[in-house]
């Protein structure tokens, strides 16, 4: 008598290596892809360039497969290359300044189809962005890697490339900043 195993979850796409069947580039595409469209639009103000981006490092990514065994955190590296993608972009403009006010409906209040919400979403975001923009950029980076996707510090560091201890002083650094910033304002 046969005993029925127990279905396995499939596996977590941020612990695997590089994904080697279709099933793993799929599952790996729907972990990461609106975390990254949202990641690349911050740092290009652009919802359609965020996209845009983020299609062309999967694309690059998953056609060049053989090259990539060796990569222990997909996810790291997928926002280091999305990160390098955008900064490409950007120097292609030769625009250092990009307006953050173009925010697309589905990013600027998620699920959301009340006008005041999207409005009050769109407008701490350019908030936010207009405190970061007056930290060093080291900085506020690693506070939007961090506040705004969620990763964890090993991951930032590695997106980084700094060490550890590098992304934790510049996260103490920058919220002590940030923190001032925003006491001068009400003040």
């Amino acid at each position: 008598m046969d005993i029925p195993r127990e279905k396995t979850a499939p596996a977590d796409p941020q612990r695997l290596g590089w994904p080697q069947s279709q099933s793993e580039v799929s599952a790996l595409v729907d972990a990461y892809a609106g975390r990254l469209v949202r990641y690349a639009f911050r740092r290009l103000g652009d919802y359609q360039d965020a996209e845009d981006v983020v299609q062309q490092v999967f694309v690059r990514a998953l056609v060049e497969r053989s090259g990539h065994r060796a990569v222990s955190t997909v996810g790291a590296y997928l926002y280091r290359s999305v990160g390098n993608a955008c900064l490409d972009l950007l120097r292609k403009r030769n625009s250092a300044a990009v307006m953050r006010e173009k925010v697309g409906r589905e990013e600027a209040a998620e699920g959301s189809d009340d006008p005041a919400e999207i409005a009050q979403a769109a407008e701490g975001l350019r908030r936010a962005e207009s405190l970061l923009a007056r930290l060093p950029q080291e900085q506020a980076e690693a506070i939007r890697l961090r506040v705004f996707d969620g990763l964890p510090l090993n991951e930032i560091a590695e997106v980084l490339g700094c060490p550890l201890n590098t992304v934790c002083s510049r996260l103490r650094y920058g919220f002590q900043k940030l923190r001032r910033l925003v006491g001068e304002e009400r003040e």
